[in-house]
């Protein structure tokens, strides 16, 4: 028993803490009320015109109105919690987001901060919020995990670009203008005559935002919907080191694009001092949290113990359809002369 509470114990924290919560709601909203009576040996909750609601109705009442969504809030706190350690980075930073918050909420509400704050960390289901922000950290990674996981599906690359914006951006050309080809040109001649990617960006790219760090975007991938539909089609056909010809965006003007990293690996040492999945799952893709929860509890053993009904009401609730393998054909039995009959 021991042995399956510790092998087990993020569906054991699942169940008690559903049913804790069932219970408190029942306790905390009628106690006091019609003490002692039953119907059919069950505790009546309340009565209303007459008619008594026992425990077990009010409980199905209560699943149906709230109980889903507390139960898929206990599904992600339990397999979060067992798919992520809590690491002394994790506890530094969410000690670091807690004080700015607190500084925040004090700055903005003043001697009534705490009333505010705490009714705002009502509605995440926390108590404590440094315990939620640590919560919050630990969510995330789990979305991190799974695009590492699926490094080569998600076609995930880390890219940099030089921008020469329009000479007319209302009303753009569909050809360059002279004066676009110059500006074009000088951004040639300076690779072809060794200047790096990095240093010909902060030269010569128009893009404020991103020059003076040498043209780095960041780490994207075939979900970052948000870029420009032909800079992000360019950028995921670029191999690692590769640089692109001139790309046209209808919104900002032509684009050169270097992929920087195009592997793991590349990736992993052009990043050594931040985790560059965090960095494309809360900026660039923000489509893999339902699926990499249900990931990464499959990935960490998660039970249903056969009640199929919460499987699927889970499941349906994060949006997982999950791929049924294809039939295979069995080959007809053949008939006649072959060749080892022969």
């Amino acid at each position: 028993m021991n042995d399956f509470l510790k092998k087990n114990w993020f569906v054991v924290l699942l169940v008690i803490a559903f049913t804790g919560i069932s219970i408190f709601y029942i306790y905390d909203t009628n106690k006091g009320k019609l003490k002692g009576k039953t119907v059919n040996g069950e505790d009546v909750v309340y009565s209303i015109t007459d008619k008594d609601v026992t425990a077990s109705q009010f409980y199905n009442d209560l699943y149906t109105s709230n109980g889903q969504q507390a139960m898929i809030e206990l599904f992600e706190k339990a397999v979060v919690e067992a798919g992520v350690p809590t690491t002394d980075s994790i506890k530094d930073t969410a000690k670091a987001q807690t004080e700015a918050i607190i500084s925040n909420f004090q700055n903005q509400y003043g001697s009534a901060w705490e009333t505010y704050l705490n009714s705002a960390l009502k509605e995440t289901g926390f108590d404590d919020l440094e315990t939620y922000m640590i919560f919050q950290q630990k969510l995330n990674q789990v979305s991190a995990d799974y695009a590492k996981d699926n490094f080569d599906d998600l076609k995930i690359r880390q890219i940099s670009y030089i921008l020469i914006q329009y000479e007319n951006p209302d009303n753009p050309s569909k050809e360059p203008t002279a004066d676009e080809q110059t500006r074009m040109k000088a951004v040639d001649d300076a690779l072809v005559n060794g200047t790096s990617f990095a240093d010909a960006a902060v030269q010569f790219s128009e893009d404020t935002s991103s020059s003076e760090s040498g043209g780095v975007l960041g780490v994207i991938d075939r979900n970052s919907s948000s870029l420009d539909s032909a800079f992000l089609e360019a950028s995921l056909a670029l191999e690692e080191g590769a640089v692109s010809d001139w790309v046209r965006s209808d919104n900002f003007g032509y684009f050169r694009i270097m992929c920087t990293a195009a592997t793991p690996e590349t990736l992993a040492a052009n990043n050594a001092d931040n985790d560059p999945y965090l960095q494309l799952t809360s900026q660039y893709d923000t489509t893999l949290a339902n699926k990499a929860l249900w990931a990464k509890a499959q990935q960490v053993g998660f039970d249903f113990k056969g009640n199929t009904e919460l499987e699927q009401q889970i499941k349906d609730a994060l949006g997982v359809v999950e791929e049924t393998p294809a039939e295979t054909t069995e080959p007809a039995e053949t008939t006649g002369n072959t060749e080892e009959n022969n």
